[in-house]
């Protein structure tokens, strides 16, 4: 395979970010695990919510999960890779802006409807809930398809650049969770709800960032370290 050069130009703040979403990946991963599956449609249902009694903890673990998604994307943007072009910064911007908007959906499931959805799974406070509903879908609409743009121009940059000579196949895997990882949304969306169970999609989606984060991490403290762009293999 050719030899790659990963030249950030902070490797510090790249080390940081690549530490964050390593983190990051593991912890809405671990959340998604044991998230139910999506009850047809974009909106949240009370009896849904009720009926799980880990709700609120799970979405703890996303919110703090997306959190560092846009820690991990800031600091990319910081110490990002010299050589990369527009493009490459344009992804990981895509992901902190749409992470920022989509961990409002993760804190209202954790703090607001977790709460709520036994009262309106009981008929009290439905206008409520249903306030908060529509909140959230907003929410999902600003920040999920960003956050998917960014993640699925990271993965296909890396399939045709290697910038950081992660093994084709690999590279190549992170782009197909990426792309799956649509389905869902585009299932809720349009009334496709046999397309909703590819929500689960994201778990791997998840953990190849968190993989991917790791090894940006390596690369750039290798280079800090040398005091010189690594080259490898």
């Amino acid at each position: 395979m050719a030899r790659h050069a990963a030249h950030f130009r902070d490797p510090g703040a790249a080390e940081a970010g690549g530490y964050a979403l390593a983190v990051a990946g593991v912890l809405v991963a671990a959340g998604l695990v044991f998230h139910p599956l999506p009850a047809g449609g974009l909106e949240e249902q009370p009896s849904l919510l009720a009926d799980t009694p880990l709700w609120g903890a799970i979405h703890v673990a996303i919110a703090a999960g997306f959190v560092l998604c846009a820690l991990g994307g800031l600091l990319m943007l910081v110490g990002g890779r010299l050589t990369a072009g527009w493009t490459h910064p344009l992804c990981w911007g895509a992901i902190t802006i749409g992470m920022i908007f989509f961990t409002g959906v993760a804190l209202i499931n954790a703090w607001v409807m977790h709460y709520l959805s036994p009262l309106a799974a009981r008929g009290e406070n439905q206008l409520l809930f249903d306030a908060f509903n529509k909140l959230l879908v907003g929410y999902g609409w600003l920040g999920n398809p960003l956050f998917l743009v960014g993640l699925t121009g990271v993965a296909l940059i890396e399939v045709r650049r290697g910038l950081t000579a992660l093994p084709r196949w690999l590279a190549v895997l992170g782009l197909w969770f990426a792309l799956l990882s649509w389905l869902r949304g585009i299932g809720s969306a349009t009334g496709w709800y046999f397309l909703e169970p590819f929500v689960l999609a994201n778990i791997p989606a998840f953990l190849w960032l968190s993989g991917y984060g790791w090894r940006i991490a390596r690369l750039a403290a290798a280079q800090a370290a040398m005091g010189e762009p690594v080259r490898d293999q």
